[in-house]
């Protein structure tokens, strides 16, 4: 579990708010692909795979770490900003929980964070 600021805890996962999902967080510009597909799609493995279904991709260790670390901030990015309205309830929160998330790995709950005290009025 990854939690981001106090509680009560916003959960964003597919246990919780649903919109702030990355299996359900859909991205327009990418053919309403979800923010997990993109990303484990974009993973490439040592063998030299890639494009893969989140299924088969989920959980392998991929030699493009650096990239794709930028492409998850960026794909949420893209999807706040499409969504304004979520923004607004990033803002009136004060804690973000993902029962799935693990330290170290790519999370929904460390960008949506991110994304939330970046915006202006949330900035400590």
């Amino acid at each position: 579990m990854i939690r981001r600021g106090a509680p009560p805890y916003l959960e964003c996962s597919t246990k919780g708010d649903k919109r702030f999902s990355a299996f359900c967080a859909r991205i327009k510009s990418r053919g309403y692909n979800s923010i997990e597909e993109i990303y484990q799609a974009a993973k490439i493995f040592p063998n030299g795979d890639t494009g893969l279904s989140w299924r088969k991709a989920k959980g392998r260790k991929a030699v493009n770490i650096k990239e794709l670390k930028k492409l998850y901030s960026e794909l949420w990015d893209v999807y706040i900003e499409d969504n304004p309205h979520l923004l607004r309830v990033l803002k009136n929160i004060t804690g973000l929980s993902d029962i799935f998330g693990q330290e170290g790995c790519q999370c929904q709950v460390i960008e949506l964070w991110r994304i939330r005290n970046e915006s202006s009025d949330c900035r400590k």
